[in-house]
């Protein structure tokens, strides 16, 4: 009898440690939600050469409720880690709604995996890199909850170094929006518990001008309009858009030039300023919806003034 109640007396208490831990944090893509962004949800991370196998472990040995757990050798088709159709050695964890499609298309290497629901959630270990796929905003609830905690749990480890880490959202068509990195187990913890702040509007339009001014970059683009938006910076990068005509003899505007190395500029922008930046949508002359300048770049949040 006393044993009965002094195991659960110690449950009840690692349980309320646990509660109280990952009640100081937020979930990972908070700075998502702010932002209203998607559809889908991504974070990465980077390990010490020399910690793959401890990743692994303690990836294994934490509580994943409502994942399965799968190893695999082979192609890394769609693991949310490492480098997609790369051979290694790769655990993936998916939510159980899902499990077996994901399974069923990585055996038949499929190089996109059809899921059951419209929402999923995988975690991936691929040596010492570390990924979360939220599909369509991902499993709410519990499973969100969990993966928040795994971070955690990784990023407060002893046993472990952390490099890099990475939040973004994308996928679909849909513009990338690269919301905060990190180069430290502190910063990561930090950014969990952090809540949105105004941007410095100043250090983005300087940033912005600098990642414009290389000679590559030069050539091609300038900066035009920036205008201030509430929490937002909204800027018009100008540049010369193709016509082109297709097969049929329609015409259209050919962004397809311009769309990585801009995204690239969002990128550096938005890691030098730590605020969310995206290079999403073309800009139309002024009172001609039908000719394109240039392309539209956003920085910070879609917030008014208070």
């Amino acid at each position: 009898m006393f044993d009965l109640i002094y195991h659960q007396l110690s449950w009840s208490l690692c349980r309320c440690i646990y509660l109280y831990i990952v009640s100081k944090f937020q979930d990972w893509f908070w700075e998502i939600q702010e932002c209203r962004q998607g559809p889908h949800y991504y974070f990465s991370a980077t390990f010490a050469l020399s910690d793959a196998e401890r990743l692994a472990a303690l990836v294994r040995q934490h509580p994943l409720s409502g994942f399965k757990h799968c190893h695999f050798v082979g192609k890394l088709i769609n693991a949310p880690c490492g480098n997609s159709n790369t051979p290694g050695s790769y655990d993936l964890y998916v939510d159980q709604s899902n499990y077996a499609e994901v399974v069923s298309g990585i055996q038949r290497d499929e190089p996109i995996v059809t899921v059951a629901h419209y929402v999923w959630q995988i975690i991936g270990v691929c040596d010492r890199n570390f990924g979360i796929e939220s599909g369509y905003g991902g499993i709410t609830g519990t499973n969100n909850q969990t993966d928040t905690s795994l971070i955690v749990a990784l990023a407060q480890s002893p046993e472990l170094t952390l490099v890099d880490w990475r939040v973004v959202s994308g996928g679909d068509g849909y513009a990338l929006v690269f919301f905060r990195t990190g180069t430290s187990a502190a910063e990561l913890l930090a950014y969990l518990q952090m809540q949105p702040e105004k941007p410095d509007f100043t250090q983005i339009e300087r940033e912005l001008r600098l990642a414009l001014s290389y000679p590559a970059l030069s050539k091609i683009y300038r900066l035009g309009e920036c205008k201030i938006n509430g929490w937002q910076l909204e800027a018009i990068v100008l540049h010369n858009i193709e016509k082109t005509t297709s097969s049929y003899g329609g015409e259209g505007w050919d962004m397809t030039p311009h769309t990585s190395e801009l995204s690239k500029v969002a990128q550096t922008v938005s890691d030098k300023c730590k605020v969310p930046g995206c290079a999403g949508g073309a800009a139309h002359a002024q009172n001609d919806f039908y000719t394109l300048i240039g392309s539209h770049l956003s920085f910070g949040y879609p917030r008014q003034e208070a």
